[in-house]
């Protein structure tokens, strides 16, 4: 039978706003020592699929440095402490990223972002029937393009070797796909039709 570690040990050498850095000194449940081990503190991450009327999905397209790369994905954020929950948070990153807003949002799930190391979950949301509603407000270090395109269209491109997408954006999009095809909302009966003719959502 798999145990917990037991934490004998326990200190922080980082914290700020996004994150804080804890170090742990464990010991298996056979005795074995575990130390240290790093965990990553951080706040829950949202992942937003914005499908507008017409079926084209808003992606916001930004340099990350973790990487090095200008990539492209679904809007996404952290969860800040006035927020009242992980839809509300989620409806703000996406308004201040995009402009877009309005709609119908259906929770995808909750699942922990990197279990390993990190105590944080992402919260994955489909919004469906958003629109622009006002100029994007970034943060000072943020420049985000805003573009749009077919959902079955981009949803066909991922798992693509020159497409580099966060895989947690991945996930997201098919779940997403997945709550259309099975036609579970009566609002999202449009879009489950054009995902079944492009192929999309098989």
């Amino acid at each position: 039978m798999i145990e917990p570690w037991r934490v004998e040990r326990t200190s922080y050498s980082y914290r700020d706003r996004w994150l804080t850095v804890r170090s742990d000194d464990c010991r298996t449940a056979s005795g074995r020592p575990v130390a240290p081990f790093h965990v990553l503190e951080l706040p829950t991450w949202l992942n937003v699929v914005a499908l507008t009327a017409e079926g084209r999905i808003v992606l916001v397209t930004e340099y990350r440095h973790g990487t090095g790369e200008i990539l492209t994905g679904l809007p996404s954020g952290a969860m800040e402490p006035d927020d009242p929950d992980p839809e509300a948070a989620a409806r703000r990153e996406l308004l201040e990223e995009t402009g877009h807003g309005g709609g119908t949002f259906v929770s995808l799930g909750r699942f922990p972002a990197n279990p390993a190391n990190q105590t944080n979950d992402v919260c994955c949301f489909l919004a469906v029937g958003v629109a622009e509603l006002a100029p994007q407000r970034l943060d000072p270090s943020e420049e985000i393009l805003v573009t749009t395109e077919p959902f079955a269209d981009w949803l066909s491109r991922l798992g693509c070797p020159e497409v580099r997408v966060q895989v947690s954006h991945v996930a997201a999009a098919m779940l997403a796909a997945r709550v259309i095809a099975e036609g579970r909302f009566p609002e999202l009966s449009e879009f489950q039709g054009r995902l079944d003719r492009s192929g999309g959502a098989g």
